[in-house]
């Protein structure tokens, strides 16, 4: 084992070793052989523990060493030291999900909450006890990289914008914009003029300040000189299904959503008077934790809890 030289008088990790070993051996030699390295090594060693201590280390008594009073009690906190690095090192890298408490934390809207998340906790089930997770309030997609880098959460759901492709990544699924409404919705069925679908009264989803879901319809629209008619605006895609089943209300809508709600609230689709391009949705995280064991080990559960979607 080759060591560099430690000429600043400091402790460190490969000193305190070099110290338990020569108390627990009292000798150069064998104490280099337990840490399987050369006696001229162990000399220096004990040359710069000499020096940083102010003490022998090692003193004579009859024909043979012995470890002196300080060294003997240096080495029970040298030993407290070296375990609790071990530990500090081992927690850092190893990672046992069956066993660890570890708490993961997400930015997702309620929508896609709602899609995979109960998919996620199923997945998990009861293998992994001391795994728990936690969802908070959507930020906007430029927003994904701060709190991401700031540690305020580890992973984010959502659309990444061209911009954070420098983010890492991975693809969950792909969904499109569909309008939602109560099967008996007289425009169930219709083929509507831009206008007309404008005309129709919009449940609109802001699930933040900065963007609103089925901005490309928005958009076409805009194109016409046409805007929605917001009769009801809201941040959660959860409250539109419930306001459809009894109103005349319409709402722009993940497919996935109204395929999953689409029997207890009895929804259909109203035809967009456009062509929509789907949508992808990712998993981002941050570099930093690129290479984390427990991140690693999220991620693949993640992926393995959507493959049925």
């Amino acid at each position: 084992m080759h060591q560099k030289r430690n000429d600043s008088g400091e402790l460190n990790f490969y000193l305190l070793k070099c110290l338990v070993a020569l108390v627990d051996h009292a000798h150069v030699s064998r104490a280099a052989e337990a840490l399987s390295i050369s006696q001229p090594a162990m000399s220096r060693a004990i040359a710069q523990l000499r020096q940083v201590t102010a003490d022998p280390i090692l003193g004579k008594s009859g024909g043979h060493l012995i470890a002196t009073a300080k060294a003997t009690q240096l080495r029970e906190s040298a030993e407290r030291i070296l375990k609790e690095m071990s530990e500090m090192l081992g927690s850092a890298v190893a990672f046992d999900p069956h066993s660890t408490h570890y708490l993961f934390r997400m930015v997702a809207t309620d929508y896609l909450e709602c899609l995979f998340m109960d998919r996620l906790v199923q997945h998990m089930g009861t293998r992994f006890p001391g795994i728990a997770m936690s969802v908070q309030h959507p930020v906007h997609p430029s927003q994904f990289n701060r709190v991401l880098e700031a540690g305020e959460v580890d992973f984010c759901v959502g659309q990444l914008p061209p911009s954070l492709r420098e983010l890492r990544h991975r693809l969950l699924f792909r969904d499109r914009v569909v309008c939602a409404a109560r099967a008996s919705h007289w425009a169930v069925g219709k083929t509507l003029s831009p206008a007309e679908f404008a005309a129709l009264e919009h449940v609109v989803i802001v699930p933040n300040t900065m963007n609103r879901f089925g901005e490309s319809v928005d958009e076409a629209l805009g194109a016409e000189g046409l805007q929605r008619n917001r009769r009801f605006v809201t941040p959660n895609y959860l409250t539109a299904p419930h306001l459809l089943e009894n109103t005349d209300m319409v709402a722009l809508l993940p497919e996935s959503l109204v395929v999953r709600f689409r029997e207890r609230y009895g929804l259909a689709e109203v035809a967009l008077p456009m062509a929509v391009a789907p949508f992808e949705v990712y998993i981002s995280w941050h570099d930093r934790t690129q290479r984390h064991a427990a991140h690693i080990w999220f991620r693949e559960q993640v992926g393995k809890s959507l493959e049925v979607l």
